[in-house]
């Protein structure tokens, strides 16, 4: 398809000091229903050490020495969190984590005689030319995030506007299938980077799809958009997925190591170092997001990387394909953008 295919990797060193480390593990439960939660964040909090549980509760998370006297979090959206000092954890201790529900209230919808005709709009990157692609193999809960702006939002009646859907673009699956989860995350204007959790429902897509556009359908949240936010997704990687994408990409390097390009770039003021994959690195085992690394996307939107559970959001020299949906009743005299209809296939 393409002469020459380009994967960019922003990649993490997983080698990690064994003395001193600690492998906390246990399952995690809901307090009131006793039900597990699964693909709850747990992680010390910016330090690039985190993970998810599993779809049974379950967790394992590896703690080096350097963040002994740091404090373990643990969340769910739709939960409380909860704290736990890292030197009083016991490596030969299963724990048992309970977490508390929050009371949450839908937000009302206004609903109106007028006969104003009710129209969509689509903000967001849909352009892309490469995938990106993380070979983490310690940790979990990758999470990229897409700054949205709605300031050239077309002009609208005295009615809210609501978010409908979110969309992300696979550029290429080569897991029997894999799993992401939408979250909306506050636009933090002091530092421009994503703040609080703007929903507390967790959203999942399942898919085995190869390539293409997979949707979040967000009507049922009746989530009313005011100003910009972030539209984030989290790649939920079990175990045996980090395991097989460790050992792919291991295999990979060992056998052509020509192919992993190292570059340095300066963007947004600072230096960056990423790596890129020539060639067969589009077979690798795991799934690519849609990504562009034009000047024009760079430009126009603002995208940030965690590399982990509750980790540091870093903003990175790339714009994944994604986008929102937006629906309202805007006056007739505007021409709002068109609605134009996401590729499936």
């Amino acid at each position: 398809m393409y002469k020459h295919l380009w994967i960019v990797l922003v990649f993490i060193l997983s080698a990690v000091f064994v003395y001193g480390q600690k492998t906390i593990e246990g399952k995690i439960f809901s307090q009131t229903t006793k039900e597990p939660i699964p693909y709850a964040n747990i992680g010390v909090k910016n330090s690039n050490v985190g993970t998810i549980s599993n779809f049974d509760g379950t967790f394992s998370i590896l703690i080096p020495q350097r963040l002994n006297n740091d404090t373990l979090t643990f969340t769910s959206l739709g939960f409380f969190k909860k704290t736990m000092a890292v030197n009083q954890l016991d490596s030969k201790k299963n724990y048992t984590i309970l977490l508390d529900e929050k009371a949450t209230l839908l937000k009302p919808i206004v609903i109106t005689a007028k006969k104003l005709k009710d129209k969509t709009v689509i903000f967001g990157n849909r352009n892309y030319t490469a995938g990106n692609y993380e070979p983490d193999t310690v940790y979990s809960g990758r999470s990229v995030a897409l700054l949205i702006d709605i300031k050239n939002l077309p002009k609208q009646s005295a009615l809210p506007i609501y978010l409908k859907r979110a969309s992300l673009a696979i550029f290429r699956n080569n897991f029997d299938l894999f799993r992401f989860r939408v979250r909306l995350n506050k636009y933090d204007s002091l530092t421009g980077k994503p703040g609080e959790d703007l929903i507390e429902k967790s959203i999942v897509v399942e898919s085995n799809w190869k390539t293409g556009w997979i949707n979040f359908e967000l009507s049922d949240l009746n989530f009313q958009v005011t100003g910009p936010f972030f539209v984030t997704f989290e790649q939920l990687l079990d175990l045996n997925d980090r395991t097989a994408i460790a050992y792919g990409y291991r295999r990979i390097i060992r056998a052509h190591p020509e192919w992993l390009k190292t570059d340095t770039v300066f963007y947004g003021g600072k230096k960056q170092i990423t790596q890129r994959l020539l060639m067969g690195g589009i077979d690798l085992p795991g799934t690519f997001i849609g990504a562009s690394y034009a000047k024009a996307a760079l430009d126009k939107y603002s995208c940030f990387v965690r590399e982990t559970s509750l980790g540091e959001w870093k903003k990175v020299p790339m714009i994944i394909a994604a986008t929102v949906t937006v629906s309202g009743q805007f006056k007739a005299s505007n021409k709002p953008v068109p609605d134009i209809p996401l590729p499936i296939y």
